[in-house]
């Protein structure tokens, strides 16, 4: 009985040291061909190309010309991906702002812009200081797709990808409130408040 119990359990040992690690940037290519509004397409996508894959290194440069390498973060990370002509992302500031002061030390927040430096200074005046605005070098001629430092993201904005301490992408979001005509701040940062910290409580431990 023992023996058995040895055998399996050095079975389960070898099976899991054998399960090779799927990199993002691997597929993200051939699994992301648009970003499509559909909710169940979207889960699909989520679930095949993005979830439980893990990001390779990437050396991101802020608008500061400070760089940071993915590498050297040892707490879950908050990649976020923006653009400045996107409404919903100005929405979603009051409540990421939030979730910085809160989750301070324990989780960096990196923003990855679809915009060049001079468009992401314009809301960094409105972002909280701590998180890292990274700019890009060159606009995408489709708009719901950056590329920065190698990193490639296709799914429009605003985006996030919550990535654990050993870069692993535990899951991602996509999409805020903004005002409007029915709904107003008090309304839109509650509800990006709350869905934002749920998203982010998963890594916390």
């Amino acid at each position: 009985m023992n023996k058995l119990l040895l055998f399996l359990t050095l079975l389960l040992v070898t099976k899991s040291f054998s399960q090779k690690r799927i990199y993002y940037k691997d597929i993200v290519d051939d699994c992301i061909t648009n970003a499509s509004g559909d909710a169940s397409m979207l889960d699909d996508v989520v679930y095949n190309c993005i979830k439980d894959k893990y990001i390779s290194n990437y050396d991101f440069t802020s608008i500061n010309g400070e760089t940071i390498s993915t590498k050297d973060i040892e707490t879950p990370i908050v990649l976020l991906a923006a653009a400045t002509w996107c409404a919903p992302c100005w929405g979603e500031i009051p409540a990421l702002n939030k979730m910085v002061e809160k989750y301070d030390g324990k989780v960096k927040f990196i923003t990855l812009f679809w915009d060049l430096d001079k468009g992401v200074k314009r809301m960094a005046e409105k972002l909280d200081k701590r998180i890292f605005l990274v700019p890009s070098k060159e606009k995408m001629p489709n708009k719901s797709s950056l590329k920065v430092a190698g990193f490639i993201h296709k799914l429009d904005y605003p985006s996030a990808y919550l990535i654990t301490d050993n870069k692993r992408i535990l899951d991602f979001k996509r999409g805020a409130l903004s005002p409007t005509k029915s709904i107003g701040w008090d309304e839109v940062n509650k509800v990006n408040e709350e869905e934002l910290d749920s998203f982010i409580k998963a890594v916390i431990k």
